[in-house]
């Protein structure tokens, strides 16, 4: 009898055991949240889930990053603070992610700028992630995550509110994309423009240059007429090149005319003339009239042209800003040991420096390439402030985008 009792015992207990089991599973929620955290209705256990994935997610290249999040537990519940806590993490991995975009932040501005347009909205950046660890000290919860966060929406963001731009100065883009017949592209300049400004870019007004063309009788078939502008106008970089279109065929049995384009473009450092972005792109178009057949040709190709165009050069400049520039310096006043000290000095000095190499020595005239994280303002008042410490008396004579020109001479 005793052993009938103990089985029916064992064989409730083992059916509770089950039905909580299954209760829990399937409870629904009283909190459930973007982070996947949760309290049973039935059981009031804690639970996390812990492979969530972001249905919103607008896709695009992403990057894996481990982050860590604590929060401390209050009048609002443990389920709450292990949410802050995963929350915490995930803001973590975004500012990550930001960081390596663009190499820290050192405007006021704009770090409130990334905590009211990207801090406050990071779930919208993550595409999934998974919880590692979840443990509670005393009254603080500790969260660690691996979180895959869209590095192409960031980047576009960060475009958007001219992040980016303001580590690069902010350039000052001049567009001189001319037609099949020499005259500026007026359809596909226009279009390109207002793409990339859609992106945060800024351009010379087209007013401007024109103004500036006729007052001082420019053209722009070679690199001194580009330089020559870009002087007048301000701008550091240009886009050259030619975007044209052609007659192609009337459509049979209409009076509608169809154009293809013919684009090469290249983006380049006034300073140097160095490249920094490259496209080309042939459409087609159909128009009721030969005008309007070859703009709308024009601006397919800008439309098609403009992301790639962007990425080259949004990429380029990421890179400079993570990498360093490399700035061009010519010193006078050196001869052959002192110029071999003062590469040293440079080294040893002069933070954000990655490397220097010297390029030669005439007379008293040095000249160095420098690899720098900053620009080339930056690299002169880095210099100036640090001459003391170099062993040197240094007079700064001037600096573009991309050369310093000073005079140095060792302290005695």
């Amino acid at each position: 009898m005793k052993k009938i009792l103990l089985n029916k015992l064992l064989k409730n207990i083992l059916i509770s055991i089950i039905v909580s089991a299954v209760l829990l599973s399937c409870a629904t929620t009283s909190k459930n949240t973007s982070s996947g955290v949760f309290v049973g209705e039935e059981t009031g256990d804690i639970g996390v889930v812990n492979n969530w994935k972001n249905p919103d997610f607008k896709g695009g290249k992403t990057t894996k990053i481990i982050a860590e999040g604590f929060a401390g537990t209050d009048g609002r519940g443990e389920a709450n603070a292990i949410e802050r806590a995963i929350e915490s993490a995930k803001r973590n991995a975004v500012e990550q992610a930001v960081g390596s975009i663009i190499h820290g932040v050192a405007s006021v501005n704009n770090n409130k700028l990334l905590d009211s347009k990207i801090y406050e909205n990071t779930t919208g950046y993550i595409s999934s992630y998974k919880v590692l660890n979840i443990t509670k000290n005393t009254s603080v919860w500790y969260s660690k995550i691996e979180a895959i966060v869209g590095v192409d929406m960031l980047q576009d963001n960060l475009q958007a509110m001219g992040i980016l731009m303001d580590r690069k100065s902010m350039p000052l883009i001049v567009v001189l994309v001319i037609d099949e017949k020499g005259d500026l592209s007026e359809s596909f300049n226009v279009q390109l423009e207002k793409n990339m400004g859609d992106k945060g870019f800024k351009f010379v007004s087209s007013s401007s240059l024109r103004k500036i063309m006729r007052d001082e009788n420019i053209n722009y078939s070679d690199s001194d007429s580009v330089k020559k502008i870009a002087q007048s106008t301000g701008a550091q970089v240009a886009i050259v090149g030619k975007a044209g279109a052609s007659y192609f065929t009337t459509i049979q049995g209409t009076a509608m005319k169809s154009y293809r384009s013919d684009v090469a473009i290249t983006a380049i450092n006034i300073s140097d003339y160095s490249t920094i972005a490259r496209a080309t792109h042939q459409a087609g178009g159909v128009g009721g009239s030969d005008k309007d057949a070859h703009s709308i040709a024009l601006v397919k190709s800008a439309d098609s042209i403009s992301d790639d165009f962007i990425s080259q050069i949004v990429n380029k400049w990421q890179s400079e800003v993570q990498n360093g520039t490399e700035y061009t310096i010519y010193v006078s006043g050196l001869n052959f040991d002192d110029s071999i000290d003062f590469e040293d000095a440079l080294k040893k000095n002069i933070g954000n420096i990655k490397n220097v190499y010297n390029r030669g020595v005439a007379g008293d005239s040095s000249r160095y390439v420098i690899q720098y994280v900053g620009t080339s303002r930056n690299l002169a008042v880095d210099i100036n402030a640090k001459a003391k410490n170099m062993g040197y008396q240094i007079i700064i004579n001037g600096f573009d985008d991309k050369t310093i020109t000073l005079k140095a001479s060792k302290r005695e």
